[in-house]
């Protein structure tokens, strides 16, 4: 149950730092400046800002059904996890060291996801 729990708190809250994002496309003076640099070269497009919501939203959809024990969140987390990594390589580090750390927390959900030894720990699934 406590595995479950922490596993709920992390993706919650991870997917709720995909506010970094929406805020470097929709308002980048919120983050202290008006030239964000993104992968492309030049402003960052609203769409990821968009994706960025919609990242969020499949990252507590996911830990809902953690909690849940839901049969579909660990399509829903994979899924979001994959959406997110470009989305978080769109901008580079709109705040300190995010990027790389938001992309390795992806990767290690999707590794952590498809793990067979996760049934032990948030449940059949």
């Amino acid at each position: 149950m406590k595995m479950r729990i922490a596993a709920v708190l992390f993706v919650a809250a991870h997917g709720v730092g995909y506010v970094i994002w929406f805020m470097a496309a929709w308002t980048p003076s919120a983050l202290g400046s008006t030239d964000r640099v993104s992968a492309g070269g030049g402003g960052l497009p609203k769409a990821f800002g968009v994706i960025a919501v919609l990242v969020l939203a499949g990252f507590l959809a996911s830990a809902w059904g953690i909690w849940q024990q839901t049969a579909w969140w660990p399509m829903a987390l994979v899924a979001s996890a994959v959406v997110a990594i470009p989305t978080a390589m769109s901008v580079w580090n709109p705040v300190g060291n995010v990027t790389a750390m938001a992309v390795m927390a992806n990767i290690g959900l999707i590794g952590a996801t498809l793990m067979p030894w996760g049934d032990r720990f948030l449940g059949s699934h």
